[in-house]
């Protein structure tokens, strides 16, 4: 089956209608369990040779779920905008410059040309306490550190390292997840973290 062209493709006997707003894996799961199969091998059929564990072609989809692909595009939350829309036009922003360098070149308007506080807000287009700071700092002050951002594997990390422990590749990891709990985490985020934990 899985040497299908998309061409002869046709709709699964079970058509499950997408909720709005519900993410591809999930749509991809429901329709799975309802014709009896396991969602990862629906979801390796679907994003189909070489890349099994990448991401669903959505045209596959759409011919599996009996929808078109504008409609689970609208539906389906990251699916995606239709190709050749939402594409940037030429921009007339300022090209960004390094904090230190702007401002100095705010320092150094203010200095040669006696340029006002608006002046210098226009001239650099910023905020007037951005240039209240470069007159008053050398240096701007320090970025402060992001906090860490959690990640798509912190639900299920306890799930993940007892399968490491175990022995479990990469690959029988991402299966589990998907047909045993309904998790859905790209491969290459399960195999980066895998690695991760066996080389320290």
């Amino acid at each position: 089956m899985n040497n299908v062209p998309d061409e002869r493709l046709i709709p699964l006997p079970i058509l499950v209608r997408p909720r709005s707003g519900e993410s591809t894996g999930s749509y991809i799961r429901r329709l799975a369990r309802a014709n009896h199969l396991k969602p990862s091998y629906l979801h390796g059929f679907l994003a189909g040779p070489p890349t099994w564990f990448g991401k669903p072609r959505l045209e596959r989809l759409a011919v599996l779920s009996g929808r078109t692909p504008q409609v689970l595009r609208k539906t389906l939350s990251d699916a995606g905008p239709a190709p050749g829309r939402d594409k940037p036009g030429p921009s007339n922003k300022p090209k960004r410059i390094d904090k230190a360098e702007l401002y100095r070149r705010i320092r150094h308007d203010a200095e040669t040309e006696n340029l006002s506080m608006r002046a210098l807000v226009r001239r650099h287009h910023v905020t007037w306490r951005t240039v209240k700071a470069a007159l008053t700092n050398p240096e701007p002050p320090a970025r402060k550190p992001l906090p860490r951002r959690p990640s798509a594997i912190d639900p299920v990390q306890r799930l993940i390292d007892s399968m490491i422990k175990d022995g479990h590749r990469p690959t029988e990891i991402w299966t589990r997840l998907m047909d045993e709990h309904d998790v859905s985490i790209s491969y290459g985020l399960i195999r980066l973290y895998v690695h991760n934990q066996t080389t320290r």
